[in-house]
């Protein structure tokens, strides 16, 4: 897997860390957009899943499977346990993640994935590090690939270890449903 190594730019989207804690089917609709593996899903008013925007505010996991746009799927894989944690690359175009960003909160970019791999785009956005409320993810901590090489400067993607903050299935006082 060419995006399994450190220190390269090749985004993959979102993948389990750890044990793997739950994987459950799902619906996707006919008229949900193509769905790649590692995309960051939402729950749907109609019982469905849908790829997530930036900033998701009810997270319900991380695809498991590819699917087609405009295709049915009434066994669509989703990792969807909220204590699940995932390991993602940074996009590290303006800012450069480093030790000091762990324990902070960032964002998605959550793009269209690759249609000759057919493998999710997704990453975390390295200028959004804050203790901001409301992004995405929670940075725990650099991938073991990557050993203890930070980066210095900008364009020298890593990947991180990552646990969303906003889930679906978490006991959270005064979420909303879909």
């Amino acid at each position: 897997m060419p995006w399994n190594r450190p220190a390269t730019d090749t985004p993959f989207g979102f993948r389990p860390y750890g044990p793997v804690l739950r994987v459950r089917p799902y619906l996707k609709d006919a008229s949900a957009a193509a769905i790649y593996p590692g995309d960051v899903l939402i729950p749907e008013a109609d019982g469905g899943v849908a790829v997530a925007g930036v900033s998701a505010t009810n997270t319900l996991g991380v695809a498991a499977e590819y699917s087609a746009a405009s295709t049915a799927k009434n066994d669509f894989m989703v990792y969807d346990h909220p204590d699940q944690l995932f390991y993602v690359q940074d996009d590290g175009d303006t800012t450069a993640m480093s030790e000091t960003e762990i324990f902070l909160n960032v964002d998605m970019i959550t793009t269209t994935g690759d249609t000759a791999t057919f493998q999710s785009l997704h990453e975390i956005d390295s200028s959004s590090a804050a203790t901001t409320v409301g992004l995405a993810c929670k940075v725990l901590g650099l991938h073991e690939m990557e050993g203890r090489s930070f980066a210095t400067t900008t364009g020298q993607q890593r990947k991180w270890i990552v646990q969303f903050n906003a889930h679906f299935y978490r006991d959270v006082v005064g979420q909303t449903g879909v």
